[in-house]
């Protein structure tokens, strides 16, 4: 005999009684009552109705990104690969997830590896290469954490991790045939 629809019952009767959450002293939330009353859920332990709340909790003590390698053209147009690290934490939740954003860790990708772009494309390669620890990282560091404080994220530090010289390659193929490889440049 199928008692699956005792299940169901029992989920359902689930929706009407409240359930304790505890949000860790490194995590912050925030829960929707009737998917649009906002309210920010601080580290402790909290009541969630089921039937009328939803909420999401987060990570927002230190965290690092690392951004992949990119292909970018300096100043005086040589080629080359930069990755850089991003260390943040989450300051104001109710901007990072709660009313502007949802997803915080692809919005620091995003908005680091454009400002990443506009930062080091106004170099040229050699002004780059000596002052990739000094002022470039205050740079970096600055244009970051300016376009991310708008999404509730403080930047702490954002440093190139890789920075090499490059030669780009591209596909060069017509009509069905098999692509070959250019060298720009050569």
């Amino acid at each position: 005999m199928d008692f699956s629809w005792l299940s169901d019952i029992f989920n359902a009767v689930l929706k009407f009684i409240p359930r304790p959450i505890i949000v860790r002293a490194t995590h912050g939330g925030v829960k929707w009552r009737f998917g649009k009353f906002v309210k920010e859920l601080k580290p402790g332990w909290h009541w969630i109705w089921p039937l009328t709340t939803d909420h999401e909790i987060i990570v927002t003590a230190r965290q690092t990104n690392h951004q992949p390698g990119q292909a970018l053209s300096t100043k005086d147009k040589k080629q080359i690969v930069v990755s850089a690290l991003v260390v943040f934490s989450v300051k104001d939740i109710l901007r990072a997830i709660g009313e502007l954003n949802w997803d915080v860790g692809t919005t620091v990708n995003d908005i680091s590896q454009a400002a990443i772009v506009d930062v080091v494309t106004k170099w040229n390669l050699d002004e780059l290469l000596e002052n990739v620890s000094g002022k470039v990282k205050d740079q970096l560091t600055e244009e970051v954490r300016k376009q991310l404080r708008q999404f509730g994220v403080y930047v702490h530090k954002v440093a190139l991790t890789e920075l090499a010289p490059c030669r780009v390659f591209k596909l060069v193929g017509q009509n069905g045939t098999a692509p070959t490889f250019n060298i720009e440049g050569v």
